[in-house]
């Protein structure tokens, strides 16, 4: 029998009224929160975080700089653009809220940067709905309108088989960007491709119109076979309950292949917190269940997110499983002894034998933020501008972990490098020709947080303190002045397995991503990229948010170059690639095909159900950014998006 259909009436009026059950807990938890602190003094500048950061960001919008050389001599031999994709934020967390895709051209004697927004048609949604029924309301990781759907953020950027680039999330369909205009053309795979987080009642009053996605926000191309694999799952929701976890196997020009993966009995996988990093070799693919975990805190404000395991389970499957006749597709269950958030592995796998690097985040979750109310161990507040932050210190030492598995054997042999200063809070990793090219064992460049009690909420501490195998006695790393430890950067060598070369960056130096930029002259070992934001600010030319490069081979030499402009201002710059001159014009000789037509993949017919507002909002604004031919494009999508630029805020 099939499911009786709710009628309309229900998702115009009913639906976007459970908007005030939902937050009845997070308004009264606000209120009272707001008491206990209304009469506690905040102090206006912390002694680690910079005063120019800022969680939220309003003064971004499309625009085209230069950017000034503040120190050194930008290097010559730089042809090539850097992308980079950024959360602008919202008052209460640092990654939710608008994506700002930024790429600075790189042409030996000049750097320009060029901003624009990430307009999808949940973004369009969120800024023309604000003052109808249907409005998104801010309820932790995500903007909600219940029975219409979600909005959240994005984070990645991936090369497609086709040379456009990808913006990705864990919670939303992956978009496809054009390189030159940064415009959004299409999402990859329609709506019915895509299994929604939530399924039944519980997805209906979600909203399925702008439903969210689990999977990896990760989406490398193999170059050897023009193949992109991605994960779509369920998160098991109590006993019985349904908990699919899909592969997919795209070729950057048609419809998916799918598998449902199973374990060796041929019964479903479980993913217990989230596939954060989806990654392959020659033979194989891994998806490793990852200590980012989001949960219900988003409507119970008074809770901690849930505490990661502290193992890292990964499922292994073979590529030659996939068939396309069946449906499913066999895994092998490998566990690694620390919890990790980002991996990468060799994409040869002699002998069955697969290496992969980990960074190992102990007694952390990456989906802690600074809250309102929390307090820093000595019981003060922390400053307005602090509220929101995400980049919590971890409470042990951390890891860098080599780990070599024998599938043929379910074994796994495993090295560490773990040495102070540097090795607090390991955030991301790059290489030399990341994404251009497979991974073969480039030295890896990795970002590290570092460690300060003075940033470390009283409650994230007594939620992860108790933690099994302890490095750095808890005593030492808080008591009296405790330890301080800014932001570094490490090149390791993988054949010995050893930090080469390292710096660590002067203190209120906030360190916010790196990359690897390749020179033209291949005599060059290439240089190393980082966006920070600092309270020594260099003359008129700064605003406090710089670029700082590094040669790749030098890195305690300090930057060489430092990039600027009075007007920048970045919030949190997530992950990049840099496509060098001579590979984009191979990128340029690509064909590209692919392409969800909007109106089919949201009908005329589906916006019926809701107020009249939403199938304005398509008619008016969604279905003509997106019908722009390719001679008009950049023209007719900025007529259309840029008085919402004006009025986001």
């Amino acid at each position: 029998m099939s499911k009786q259909q709710t009628p309309p009436s229900v998702f115009k009026n009913i639906y976007p009224r459970f908007r005030y059950i939902l937050g009845l807990a997070r308004k009264l938890h606000q209120f009272i929160t707001t008491l206990l602190t209304s009469f506690s003094q905040r102090p206006t500048s912390s002694p680690v975080i910079p005063d120019n950061y800022t969680v939220h960001n309003t003064s971004t919008v499309d625009s085209e700089i230069t950017l000034h050389c503040l120190t050194g001599n930008l290097p010559a031999d730089l042809e090539g653009s850097l992308y980079i994709c950024q959360c602008l934020g919202s008052p209460e967390a640092f990654m939710v809220g608008d994506t700002n895709i930024i790429r600075i051209d790189f042409d030996g004697s000049n750097a320009q940067l060029t901003n624009r927004f990430l307009w999808t048609p949940v973004a369009l949604a969120r800024q023309k709905l604000k003052n109808t029924r249907h409005r998104f309301d801010f309820f932790g990781f995500m903007y909600l309108s219940p029975g219409l759907g979600m909005f959240s953020y994005a984070e990645g950027l991936y090369l497609l088989p086709d040379g456009r680039l990808a913006v990705t999330s864990d919670i939303d369909r992956p978009w496809i960007i054009e390189r030159d205009s940064l415009r959004v053309v299409t999402p990859v795979g329609r709506r019915d491709e895509w299994l929604p987080m939530l399924s039944a009642n519980a997805g209906e009053v979600m909203g399925s119109l702008f439903a969210g996605y689990n999977n990896s926000h990760v989406l490398y191309t193999d170059h050897q076979t023009n193949e992109v694999f991605m994960v779509n799952y369920q998160l098991k929701e109590g006993n019985g309950s349904e908990h699919p976890v899909r592969l997919m196997r795209w070729d950057g020009y048609h419809d998916f292949e799918k598998w449902i993966v199973v374990d060796h009995d041929g019964q479903e996988i479980e993913i217990k917190q989230s596939v954060h990093e989806l990654i392959f070799t020659r033979d194989y693919i891994l998806l490793a269940d990852t200590a980012f975990v989001a949960g219900t805190e988003m409507f119970t404000p008074w809770k901690n997110a849930k505490n990661p395991s502290d193992k890292t389970v990964i499922h292994v499957i073979d590529r030659r499983d996939l068939i396309a006749s069946k449906k499913t597709v066999p895994s092998k269950k490998i566990v690694v002894d620390k919890p990790c958030i980002h991996l990468i592995a060799e994409y040869e796998n002699l002998n069955h034998k697969i290496t992969v690097y980990m960074l190992h985040t102990p007694a952390t979750n990456t989906a802690e933020t600074i809250r309102s109310y929390d307090r820093d161990l000595d019981g003060n507040l922390f400053p307005k501008h602090l509220i929101g932050y995400g980049t919590l210190p971890v409470l042990d030492l951390s890891s860098i972990g080599k780990h070599i598995i024998d599938i043929s054997q379910s074994e796994v042999q495993s090295k560490y490098i773990s040495e102070m200063p540097y090795c607090w809070g390991p955030y991301v990793y790059t290489f030399m020709n990341r994404q251009i090219e497979e991974y073969h064992g480039q030295d890896l460049f990795v970002m590290f947080k570092g460690f300060s009690r003075d940033i470390l909420p009283q409650r994230i501490l007594n939620a992860y303190k108790n933690i099994n195998a302890r490095q750095v006695p808890l005593e030492e790393m808080i008591a009296g002045e405790g330890i301080h430890q800014n932001n570094s950067i490490c090149r390791i060598t993988t054949k010995d397995f050893a930090i080469a070369d390292a710096y660590v960056f002067p203190d209120k130096v906030l360190l916010y991503t790196i990359a690897i930029l390749d020179s033209k002259n291949k005599n060059a070992s290439g240089y190393l990229i980082a966006g920070v934001v600092t309270d020594d600010v260099s003359g008129d030319k700064s605003s406090g948010h710089e670029y700082w490069i590094f040669n790749a081979d030098d890195l305690a030499k300090g930057p060489i170059c430092k990039l600027s402009h009075e007007s920048l201002n970045n919030s949190t710059l997530f992950h990049t690639i840099y496509i060098p001159k001579h590979f984009e014009e191979k990128l340029n000789q690509k064909e590209v095909l692919y392409h969800v037509p909007i109106r089919e993949d949201y009908p005329k017919e589906e916006l019926k159900k809701w107020d009249k507002s939403v199938l304005e909002c398509f008619e008016e604004l969604i279905y003509p950014f997106f019908d722009v031919s390719d001679s008009v494009a950049t023209h007719r999508a900025k007529e259309i998006a840029n008085p919402l630029v004006k009025q986001r805020f």
